[in-house]
Order: structure tokens, then sequence, then C-alpha cells
């Protein structure tokens, strides 16, 4: 959508493309990614029943809640037992099922023989 950017931007010449990001629910330049003030709540709420959404490509495989910190984070294999990496407990509990256990330590052995890290597995 076109919409007005930030006073004093130096990569536009005062019209820019916008788009809302969902998460934060805030409209950001296309060009230069700062958050657009002065953006009505009408014009979100058009932007998003249109489809004018920022996307999230970066999104990681094997994302669960914790259910300690009641936060999603990226289940791993620690010495045989499944945490989540950067959990702010320090003692994640996962709920998951032994089919996912497997594809997750699957998917590590695969990084580690991708990046040509020799790393020996007991069991």
């Amino acid at each position: 959508m076109l919409l007005r950017c930030n006073k004093g931007c130096k990569k536009s010449d005062g019209n820019t493309e916008g788009s809302l990001n969902i998460d934060t629910n805030d409209v950001e330049c296309k060009l230069c990614g700062e958050v657009l003030s002065d953006v009505s709540q009408f014009t979100k709420i058009s932007m998003k029943n249109i489809g004018d959404i920022k996307r999230n490509n970066n999104k990681k495989a094997f994302i669960f809640n914790c259910n300690t910190c009641s936060k999603p984070v990226e289940a791993e294999i620690n010495v045989g037992k499944v945490t989540g990496k950067g959990c702010s407990s320090g003692e994640c509990k996962i709920n998951i099922t032994s089919f996912m256990i497997k594809a997750i330590e699957e998917s590590q052995k695969r990084d580690f023989e991708g990046n040509n890290i020799n790393v020996d597995r007991a069991g």
C-alpha cells in the first residue's frame, strides 16, 4: 500500500510502500524498514484484509511450546534429552512424540555431517 514515509527518511522521496507486520501490528516501510508513524487503525485493518502483510520467511523447524516457560522454543537433543534452544527457564519440558524425537536426532546428525563435524553418538 502506498503510504507517506517518516520525515527525514533518506531512502524515500516521501511516498513509500508499506506492509503490516501482523506480529507487532505496525506498518513497516519496505525501503528502509522503519515503523511508519501516523497510520490509522482503519488502514491497518484494510492492509490485513487485502493481504498486504509482512511475511516471516525465516521460520525454523521443530518449534514447540515449552510447558515450563510457555514460550515457543526450537527443540534440540542434548545428551539424549529434549531441550529448548535459548529457553529462559533452563529446565525445558517439551511434550513431543518419540517419532518427533527421532526426526530431531536425524536432523541434527545431518547438520553435523554437513558441517564436517565428526561426532561420536552413543546409543
